[in-house]
């Protein structure tokens, strides 16, 4: 996958991995990976008060019989204007949701591939002296009439990010830290070529079966120790019992 790169004199081109940027794009897992991440921003901390808790009286309206009217108690019943509401949010609501490991990397992949055509590759975020117009000037070549950046950087440096922070359209986050929400909310992503290879490192699924091939041999071993330690047990426990019976 061939992705657009920006120098400060010329505009190439930057090979990246097909398997990450160029794959077939998920939308029912990118769209669950999406609800999943907004779930998790939410605090849970709305409340309302119930028929207990307003600051109403509780003495009866009017009399039992003889109104006409449906026989009520205190004011602070939920059906009133004034009382308290019923079934409402606590407070203490969880709205935590998770995502497999396998399923983050596929929608990370996903919302790469579906973004492809928005990203640009330039390695001048990096050279940036920490004033905000020299920023505002660079993204006017990079991301001209956009309303959403998002920049990936590989390395955090206080200069870049005191170049950017003032500006409310920008978001910067790290190559091994960004999600499938921010790309997916972002109208141009600026990225770097140490950022790429970053992202191209962290999805790649082939180093998690190499670290299983290493594990399998030595969990065999450990199974193979618990295995004649216990064949050597009833071999001792079969033996007494033979000597006993002589």
């Amino acid at each position: 996958m061939k992705l657009t790169k920006i120098t400060a004199t010329s505009k190439s081109s930057l090979t990246a991995s097909d398997n990450v940027f160029g794959a077939e794009v998920n939308k029912v897992l990118l769209s669950q990976a999406i609800r999943i991440y907004l779930s998790n921003k939410r605090q849970g901390t709305s409340k309302v008060k119930t028929r207990a808790e307003v600051s109403r009286t509780k003495k009866k309206w009017f009399k039992q019989k003889g109104t006409g009217n449906a026989r009520h108690g205190a004011r602070s019943a939920n059906i009133f204007v004034g009382g308290g509401v019923a079934h409402g949010p606590k407070g203490n609501e969880n709205w935590n949701l998770k995502l497999t490991n396998v399923m983050r990397k596929k929608a990370l992949i996903s919302v790469l591939s579906a973004q492809v055509n928005e990203i640009v590759v330039s390695d001048e975020i990096m050279s940036l002296s920490g004033k905000t117009k020299e920023a505002i000037s660079l993204m006017a070549k990079l991301a001209p009439q956009s309303s959403k950046v998002l920049i990936i950087i590989n390395e955090t440096k206080a200069e870049v990010l005191r170049s950017l922070r003032n500006i409310e359209t920008i978001l910067v986050v790290s190559a091994s830290r960004v999600n499938a929400l921010e790309i997916a909310m972002a109208d141009k992503i600026i990225t770097t070529t140490d950022a790429i290879k970053t992202i191209e490192e962290r999805l790649d699924f082939t180093k998690e079966v190499k670290r299983v091939k290493k594990v399998k041999p030595a969990v065999e071993e450990v199974i193979t120790k618990e295995v004649k330690a216990e064949v050597k047990k009833v071999a001792k426990k079969t033996t007494t019992k033979k000597v006993a019976a002589k």
